[in-house]
């Protein structure tokens, strides 16, 4: 999938439960020869989704089943999905002159409220 072109992205309409939403992020894949800089990383409940600029706009890099999500540090994480691992870390700067940054996937997300310890 991450040799493919990417597909534009479909607005999903409603409410999606967030995780979290990074941009501009560094992702890289364990079943991946390389990492992609300036892309858009999207984990809602139960989907990772990667978005990266696509010439007409936000096209799908890589989109999986979560099956876990672990905090590395404030700035990393790493998601388990049904193909491997994809670990997101967060860039420097603000991502100005994307069309990623000011592209709403959902119609409106809600954050996950984070499980009491």
């Amino acid at each position: 999938m991450l040799n493919d072109p990417p597909v534009p992205h479909k607005r999903v309409g409603g409410t999606v439960p967030v995780r979290t939403d990074v941009y501009p992020a560094n992702v890289s894949f364990s079943f991946g020869t390389h990492s992609y800089t300036r892309s858009r990383a999207i984990v809602t409940a139960d989907t990772v989704i990667v978005l990266v600029e696509n010439g007409s706009g936000p096209g799908v890099l890589y989109e999986g089943r979560l099956e876990d999500v672990n905090l590395v540090d404030r700035t990393h994480l790493m998601a388990v999905t049904e193909d491997g691992e994809v670990t997101i870390s967060r860039q420097g700067g603000c991502g100005c002159g994307s069309r990623l940054r000011s592209y709403r996937p959902f119609g409106r997300a809600v954050r996950m409220a984070q499980a009491p310890a």
